[in-house]
């Protein structure tokens, strides 16, 4: 898709004064750290040429994106898959079902796909295997989505053509932000991220706690693992955002005295700690606290431990709470 004002975008490229509407000759080219990256988002762009922040007339398209991947090829190309562009309340909301891919001379290529063949996806996991990349799982729009069903697809790296390949057995479900590696020559990993399930009509996230495997040679989802881990998720009862009234921090609720385990991701926003040798994960959201018992819990405490943190948060943010 030859598109010289997407290309622009891309590129990040102020013209020059003297340039001719429309001319990309007087267009260089930034370079930051040896990767091309954008340089104008959809904002930028509207006030260069002067627009309204309009949802009528639809959004502008931009490489600057969340839940995209990037795969650095041995010939030197990078192939970018998806993304989204900001939330749904942005007037420059997108999900992308295209392909961009960078060339080591800076050479742009943008392909793009109908909806049937490749639907908007981010949030998913790109895995290089011999001459394919596997796209698997998928946030997507929520009319898009289909609970319980795990979206794979496959891009030619030498042609960009994509395919959606046929998988049976115990799949993860609707799966993002998760990670996946590649064990054997033709067997992917699939692990963490969430999960979009259906209850009483209604999407809802959980966290995939379980590991799963494809088999590319048979398209043969396994379940690897069995730990059928505890949690609980706690938000407020009018659905409110925490960060409005008071931003719960998880060092305000991890329990004092008690046996912190570090993670990579130890930070204001999730913890891990030991209770009764039972690894206890916390990670705090805008919308909702969740609570992760990392093994087995006795009866009691998994009654018990949900409402203490309920009435710690409820103390926090003054506002009543429920446990789901």
């Amino acid at each position: 898709m030859r598109c010289a004002f997407w290309e622009w975008m891309l590129r990040g490229e102020e013209p020059s004064p003297t340039a001719e509407e429309g001319s990309l000759e007087e267009i260089g080219l930034m370079k930051r750290e040896g990767k091309l990256k954008s340089g104008y988002g959809p904002y930028r762009a509207r006030e260069l040429f002067n627009l309204s922040m309009n949802r009528e007339d639809g959004p502008i398209w931009t490489f600057e994106r969340y839940g995209a991947t990037r795969t650095e090829l041995g010939d030197g190309r990078a192939i970018c898959v998806g993304g989204e562009h900001e939330d749904y309340y942005d007037p420059d909301f997108h999900i992308y079902n295209d392909v961009v891919v960078l060339g080591p001379l800076n050479e742009i290529e943008i392909y793009g796909y109908p909806k049937e063949v490749f639907p908007p996806t981010d949030f998913h996991t790109a895995t290089l295997v011999g001459n394919e990349i596997i796209v698997i799982g998928c946030l997507g729009n929520a009319k898009e989505r289909r609970p319980g069903f795990t979206p794979v697809y496959s891009v030619d790296t030498k042609t960009c053509r994509i395919s959606e390949l046929t998988t049976s057995g115990t799949a993860p479900g609707w799966i993002f932000r998760h990670a996946a590696d590649l064990l054997t020559e033709t067997e992917i990993s699939v692990r963490g991220g969430q999960l979009v399930e259906l209850k009483d009509r209604k999407q809802e996230f959980k966290r995939n706690n379980e590991v799963f495997s494809l088999d590319l040679k048979t398209g043969t989802w396994t379940q690897t693992t069995n730990r059928n881990w505890r949690q609980w998720s706690i938000g407020q009862e009018d659905r409110g955002l925490f960060i409005l009234d008071h931003e719960v921090r998880v060092r305000d609720l991890v329990p004092q005295g008690v046996e912190r385990i570090s993670t990579t991701i130890e930070s204001h926003v999730e913890a891990k700690f030991l209770l009764r040798g039972v690894p206890i994960r916390v990670i705090t959201g805008v919308r909702r606290i969740e609570i992760i018992a990392e093994g087995d819990l006795p009866e009691e405490l998994c009654r018990e431990v949900p409402e203490v943190f309920r009435r710690r948060i409820e103390a926090l943010c003054k506002k009543k709470c429920v446990v789901e």
